[in-house]
């Protein structure tokens, strides 16, 4: 596979910024112009013997790898997707890091290592220019990657179009740009100046990225419906739902009925409609209210307006389900079947009206207002404690911890019985993506360690580096291997890594299994380091393993996206662009350009849910519209992102109608 993409291409930036990225890069004076590694670069063994990166046909397991001889490196790395996570688990018999930097001299540093810290994206950015203190890499998403795009452009960070072309033969033979090409898309930040700009890895949509791979292949796993759900208390739901089952009686079923469930099974809660919901909410308050439910002492909240990060989880997740959008739609862009083009979610009625009813809802206390002025740690401590009726997006309380404190009750999935709307929205199904790529800075890396780090990166997504992370190495004892198939010794890490049950076994020995509720974007146990696939691939035990009905199971397939005609792959419309705004960063700069200004437009959405009465509301709402527009939500821009989509997707625009 050829990955060298470079054309000569004349880049236009805005020159305040660039001269200001520019003047951030010492390095002595010397930051190099070609990314290209230098010819004499070691490969670790002085002593003639093989270098691991040379023994990848000729092993099956990392344990059969050499010791590293050569450099030992200590990577800084700066985790830019989101806001910041307040969660840093850290593994207590970690087997994988030592085993990374026995093999490739690397290690992570786990005190130097950073995320957002509350801070967009954008604002991080600056600060670290400002500070002139960059990080060795960065882990950064699709809608990172726009963001970082002057840095690019003044030169900050590396073109690994032909280190990755010399030293990465793992990610050329499973990421195949042609045979992904999102891929490509995100790694040269839509072909910026033809350049690749991040080192692919934690491909996403493992199934359909492995049925594209082997058409033969055949999941395991739970389709994905269109629908959104919310976590409720199962104690709590009981006493509103006598007929509605609990986490462990949902569990039970899925055995007895040898791992399927009906649709009678999944909407045994009687909740249709919006109104439904609300009523939901609203009797777990009075519920709440009338029999003093708390939570050792400290009171227990129906809900929350802000998880102590950002919007999304309320915004993009908990109203797409009240609104009965379906997935793929979220508050900033999406594509309107009745206008026929892209629109500003945040500019319409049917958006404010959700937004008004979650102001109410705070008003009323069915979310916590304390909520909006929390952090994320605050926020935590309280939804592990169980003072969260309803919790929702990835927010489902950990079991670990709740089973610690001695908590009986847990938390189940419930749906809204109604359709989401496919007469407005579409449920778009784009190319298969990857959600990190790992940017390379030079002002920290030097261009002689490159190789190295390069190759560090292509073995986590071999193979050989990937069975080492799901299984540990085999000098760490965890499985029996027969007939070469391989059998967990403990039931209970066998529960984590096959059947996903998240009872901290993972986490214990740093395995990466990013199925599990627990885990974030990135992976497990902090520092997260790079996987080759969300989820894992054939290799690794969910797929590869011989497989029981397990109870553990039950909260993944409990989903209507597995009856007929519910699934995801039923309901979504292919198409080669997606219409959320990051896939326009890099293609429509003033898509780029209003990102960066996002920080400003989320706080003013967030003042929104806290207005005191409708006048209030509506005064708060006309600053937000404003802030919007001036940070350039507005016409121009809409067209221009309407014109690109279009152009992607000509033909597929027959199937948008």
């Amino acid at each position: 596979m050829k990955l060298r993409m470079r054309n000569t291409v004349m880049l236009t930036t805005a020159a305040v910024l660039l001269m200001s990225l520019t003047a951030g890069c010492t390095n002595d004076g010397n930051t190099p112009t070609e990314t290209a590694a230098p010819a004499n670069a070691s490969n670790g063994n002085a002593s003639g013997e093989k270098a691991y990166y040379d023994m990848y046909d000729e092993v099956t397991d990392s344990s059969e790898l050499p010791d590293w001889k050569g450099k030992q490196l200590k990577l800084k790395i700066w985790y830019a997707h989101g806001t910041g996570d307040a969660k840093r688990p850290v593994p207590t018999e970690d087997i994988v890091s030592p085993e990374i930097k026995r093999v490739t001299g690397i290690e992570i540093d786990k005190d130097g290592s950073f995320d957002n810290g509350g801070q967009a994206i954008d604002v991080k950015l600056g600060m670290i220019n400002a500070a002139n203190d960059w990080p060795d890499l960065a882990f950064v998403t699709d809608s990172g990657m726009g963001s970082l795009k002057d840095m690019f452009a003044a030169g900050k960070a590396y073109d690994l179009t032909e280190a990755i072309e010399k030293y990465a033969p793992n990610l050329q033979k499973r990421l195949s740009f042609e045979t992904f090409p999102y891929v490509k898309r995100f790694s040269t930040n839509n072909d910026q100046d033809g350049s690749i700009y991040s080192f692919p890895t934690q491909m996403g949509d493992p199934d359909r990225s492995m049925k594209i791979m082997d058409p033969s292949f055949v999941t395991p796993n739970a389709l994905e419906g269109t629908d959104q759900f919310v976590w409720v208390r199962d104690d709590l739901l009981k006493k509103l739902y006598p007929e509605a089952k609990t986490q462990d009686e949902i569990e039970s079923l899925f055995v007895e009925k040898g791992g399927k469930f009906s649709r009678e099974d999944i909407y045994d809660v009687p909740v249709k409609t919006t109104e439904d919901f609300k009523k939901l909410l609203y009797d777990l308050q009075n519920l709440i209210k009338t029999e003093n439910i708390t939570e050792n002492g400290k009171p227990v909240e129906v809900s929350y307006a802000f998880g102590g990060q950002d919007n999304w989880g309320t915004l993009a997740v908990l109203a797409n389900l009240y609104g009965r959008i379906p997935k793929g739609s979220n508050y900033f862009t999406y594509f309107d079947k009745e206008t026929q083009q892209i629109e500003y979610m945040f500019q319409q009625p049917f958006f404010k009206n959700i937004v008004h009813d979650f102001n109410q809802f705070v008003r009323d206390k069915v979310m916590d207002p304390n909520s909006l002025v929390e952090n994320n740690a605050m926020h935590l401590e309280k939804l592990n404690n169980g003072q969260y009726a309803v919790a929702y997006l990835y927010d489902m309380p950990d079991e670990n911890v709740m089973k610690a404190a001695g908590k009986t009750y847990r938390y189940r999935k419930v749906f809204l019985d109604s359709p989401v709307n496919t007469d407005k929205f579409i449920s778009p199904m784009g190319g298969v993506k990857n959600n990190i790529g790992v940017v390379i800075f030079k002002d920290s890396v030097k261009e002689e360690d490159l190789p190295q780090v390069v190759r560090f990166l292509d073995y986590m997504v071999s193979e050989v580096g990937e069975k080492m992370y799901t299984w540990g190495p085999k000098s760490a004892g965890l499985f029996d291997e027969v007939d070469g198939k391989r059998v967990f010794k403990d039931k209970d890490l066998e529960d984590a890594m096959v059947y996903n049950k998240d009872n901290g076994k993972s986490l214990q020995y740093n395995l990466a299994n990013t199925r599990l509720a627990s885990t974030n974007v990135y992976g497990s146990g902090w520092p997260y380091y790079p996987t080759y696939m969300w989820g894992g691939s054939k290799v690794s035990p969910f797929y590869s393993y011989d497989r029981v009905i397990s109870p553990s199971e039950a909260r993944n397939f409990f989903d209507p996206g597995n009856l007929p005609n519910h699934s995801y792959s039923d309901l979504g419309i292919p198409i080669n662009n997606d219409m959320q705004i990051w896939n326009f960063f890099g293609v429509v700069p003033e898509a780029d350009q209003f990102w960066k200004g996002r920080d400003a437009f989320e706080k003013a959405l967030t003042k929104t849910l806290a207005a005191r009465d409708d006048a209030h509301f509506e005064e708060l709402w006309k600053q937000f519209s404003e802030i919007a527009k001036k940070n350039g939500g507005n016409e121009e821009l809409r067209k221009k992102i309407d014109d690109y989509f279009k152009t992607a997707n000509k033909d597929q625009l027959e199937s948008l109608k």
